[in-house]
């Protein structure tokens, strides 16, 4: 992939945004529940409309739900680097604050990657904390029925590359001009059974300084008690076009999600994971749960991940 310059790379982020402002969009809130300056702030759970909201709790930064909210969801994620990996282990510890707002009953604005991150390496690497880069964008449900509360979503994200995360002359979350990551999330339920899934890719618009990856989730809940989901989910990742900034034996190193080496070798990782989300109210629910690879993770900086969140809905 050729590099793109800054100026093209704003120029595709722009004409994105007017694409989406431009669709033609349902009407606003007619009567006036939760408006605030004409939007549809309940989105795809207002009045008539859907009523089981189970978001996914693992791979935060790509598993987007499909369901068009109004919520602040706090984050907190711990992960294990793995013995074998370059620096013989270490960890990362990662908070942050991703916010959604309904628009109308099926566009929202998403922005869905932020926070500090605090990474200790035990070898060759120094400590290093920082802020993330930051992703936001849109998402619109085409496909959308309560009745067998069903709804598919497409959304674009654009990742401005903040840089604050450095450490051994390796710029960790990217050295290139951002990504774009195109995405479709879909989620049914069968009774007490939800599923949720979703397909996407982050490319990186300077494709010599960073990797581009296939993202890809499922995610299963089932309501054992009131209120009380427990939850298993999958994740993947895929190398689509490798970058050209790690080479030699350092080019086999894997960020999974979180970073990107821009490696030229890195391969694909698989990993599964489970929880439970419990819902205090209509408005207020905690996740809590883990993840681990089930492929290689020997270049991987992913040993297992811890997560823990909060989700307040409007």
């Amino acid at each position: 992939m050729k590099k793109v310059s800054a100026r093209a790379e704003w120029m595709v982020a722009l004409a994105i945004v007017c694409a989406v402002a431009a669709t033609p969009l349902p009407a606003m809130a007619a009567d006036g529940d939760n408006g605030f300056l004409g939007l549809d702030l309940k989105g795809s759970l207002g009045k008539g409309r859907h009523t089981r909201y189970v978001p996914p709790l693992t791979n935060p930064l790509f598993n987007e739900t499909p369901y068009i909210t109004t919520e602040a969801r706090l984050i907190y994620l711990y992960n294990r680097l793995p013995e074998d990996f370059v620096t013989d282990g270490g960890y990362v510890n990662v908070a942050a604050l991703q916010l959604r707002v309904a628009l109308t009953e099926r566009l929202g604005f998403i922005a869905t990657e932020d926070g500090y991150a605090d990474a200790h390496f035990n070898k060759v690497l120094d400590d290093e904390d920082g802020f993330s880069n930051i992703a936001f964008g849109f998402k619109y449900a085409i496909l959308d029925d309560p009745k067998s509360e069903s709804l598919l979503t497409a959304g674009l994200r654009y990742e401005i590359p903040i840089n604050d995360l450095e450490t051994g002359g390796i710029k960790l979350q990217g050295d290139g001009d951002g990504f774009l990551n195109p995405f479709i999330t879909g989620a049914t339920t069968f009774g007490k059974l939800g599923l949720q899934a979703s397909l996407g890719a982050n490319i990186a618009l300077d494709g010599d300084a960073d990797t581009s990856i296939l993202h890809y989730s499922l995610h299963t809940d089932y309501e054992v008690l009131p209120g009380f989901f427990p939850l298993v989910e999958l994740n993947g990742f895929t190398p689509i076009d490798h970058g050209k900034r790690l080479t030699g034996a350092l080019g086999k190193l894997d960020g999974v999600d979180l970073l990107n080496f821009g490696s030229d070798d890195s391969d694909t990782t698989v990993t599964i994971g489970g929880g439970f989300r419990y819902r205090f109210t209509d408005n207020v629910q905690i996740g809590v749960g883990g993840e681990t690879p089930i492929t290689d993770k020997d270049d991987s900086i992913l040993s297992y991940r811890l997560y823990s969140d909060l989700v307040v809905s409007w």
